[in-house]
């Protein structure tokens, strides 16, 4: 196959982008791409319709797929049921829209649960604070970070923030090991420079403190702030209720900052995976099995068996056994039961709207 004819029948915005994230992509890969309104389909291998409560598969078509969005009432199911054997593929938004168009009696090798793409082209650093005057006798520990940085790669991923005086020999070691820094040397004389160095703390995501002198008060500051804690478990710091980290040693120390640090890999690693251009790579995957590896599906398995020309093509593979069931139970019993309540928010907003107007008819009346 290497024609596509994407269905455009609605102007919703993110069905609309998204049409045409996937034309751009399927271009990328020497695909003849096309897409309109339904009547400007012209013979194209691939069909995909962006909007399925519209949906009606081309005949002429080898192959025609759905896109599958916004089933959150009965209405749209009773609508789901009558179509689950029109199209040969069915895309959804997540693993557990699939798993609910299974629980419908959908096919699970047509289904294809593909979690949206993002669209965040940025990801926020991670900022780790002190607000603390370094000294050279090293009470403050601040070699446990300079060692931690050295044997850590992933410390790159953390702006450090500094606020204090007397950091240079810590800011010049984490410069040489690569890592990113921040150093606020605030002098006395500046008016207001306490209050001003406090507000700097609401920025960090961590505060941290390694010394164990008793305390800091710098951590007070930071809890005003409700900036999340990550201090020595030491002095007046064990007064503080809701503390998010404490340690008593470097080893404390460097497992709870791999703690922290594994979040803001997971973050950046997910917007990385879950960006366009995988998306429409597993999208292709499923309508043309040889565009690469991509293809396996939370609901579908690979099928190495090759389609005869001009065959009824199916997009999706070879039956696969039924999904594993969700551990929060069927998918299907929890959206009735979200349809039901929904219906009856619905049915007591309609009840205090009458309520009011009769009593407006009444006073209008009396008056």
């Amino acid at each position: 196959m290497s024609s596509i004819y994407v269905c455009q029948d609605s102007q919703d915005w993110i069905l609309k982008i998204l049409g045409e994230d996937i034309l751009k992509g399927f271009e990328k890969l020497g695909w003849t791409c096309h897409s309109g309104r339904y009547a400007g389909y012209d013979g194209e291998d691939v069909a995909l319709h962006m909007w399925w409560r519209t949906a009606q598969p081309y005949k002429a078509a080898r192959c025609n797929a759905v896109f599958i969005t916004h089933t959150d009432d009965i209405y749209k199911e009773n609508d789901l049921v009558r179509m689950k054997d029109d199209f040969d593929a069915y895309f959804c938004m997540s693993e557990e829209d699939g798993r609910f168009l299974v629980e419908l009696g959908y096919d699970p090798a047509k289904v294809f649960g593909f979690a949206l793409p993002v669209r965040n082209h940025y990801v926020r650093p991670l900022q780790i604070g002190i607000f603390s005057r370094c000294y050279s006798d090293k009470r403050k520990n601040e070699d446990w970070l300079v060692n931690y940085c050295a044997s850590h790669p992933d410390a790159t991923l953390v702006n450090f923030v500094f606020i204090g005086a007397g950091w240079a020999r810590v800011v010049e070691s984490l410069s040489a090991l690569g890592c990113s820094f921040s150093w606020h040397d605030i002098s006395r004389k500046l008016p207001y420079e306490y209050f001003h160095q406090q507000l700097m703390l609401k920025d960090l995501d961590y505060y941290l403190y390694m010394g164990m002198d008793g305390g800091a008060m710098g951590t007070y500051d930071a809890y005003a702030m409700g900036v999340p804690l990550f201090v020595t478990d030491d002095g007046y710091h064990k007064e503080i209720p809701d503390q998010e980290y404490g340690y008593v040693d470097y080893e404390s120390f460097s497992s709870q900052l791999d703690e922290i640090i594994a979040r803001q890999r997971h973050r950046i690693d997910f917007f990385s995976s879950h960006d366009v251009d995988h998306y429409v790579a597993r999208v292709a995957a499923v309508l043309n099995p040889s565009a690469g590896p991509e293809q396996a599906a939370p609901h579908s398995q690979k099928n190495s068996s090759s389609l005869p020309s001009g065959a009824a093509v199916r997009c999706g593979n070879a039956p696969s056994e039924q999904p594993a069931p969700d551990p929060a139970g069927s998918v299907l019993e929890k959206r009735r039961k979200g349809y039901f309540n929904s219906l009856r928010r619905f049915n007591r907003q309609f009840e205090m709207a009458w309520k009011r107007l009769i009593n407006r008819i009444r006073f209008r009346r009396a008056h």
